[in-house]
């Protein structure tokens, strides 16, 4: 996966449950290609938001693994934009964790 051209600042900083926070387009371009459980898959969105400098969307994702495991996760994306790029990106999964 290489980066969409003009979509992070290069000081992206990305936060998901069950990563410390990834900081810098380099090291989430590592997370992607190197890190990241899914092999491939597909985003369902179900709905957008957005205003001034923030926007969120939500929906599913399905696809599968690096191990060949099936994955089916509804979650929410929350990003910070500036000028015109996402510096800032957390995802939020719909399932119990505490």
């Amino acid at each position: 996966m290489g980066r969409p051209p003009h979509l992070f600042t290069e000081s992206v900083r990305y936060e998901r449950p069950g990563y410390p926070p990834i900081c810098g387009i380099s090291s989430l371009t590592t997370f992607y290609r190197n890190e990241r459980v899914v092999a491939h898959g597909r985003h369902e969105i179900h709905g957008c938001l957005s205003g001034g400098d923030q926007a969120c969307c939500w929906g599913q994702f399905s696809g599968l693994s690096r191990s060949g495991d099936s994955l089916v996760e509804r979650f929410a994306d929350w990003y910070w934009i500036t000028d015109g790029l996402i510096s800032e990106r957390r995802t939020f999964f719909y399932r119990p964790a505490i």
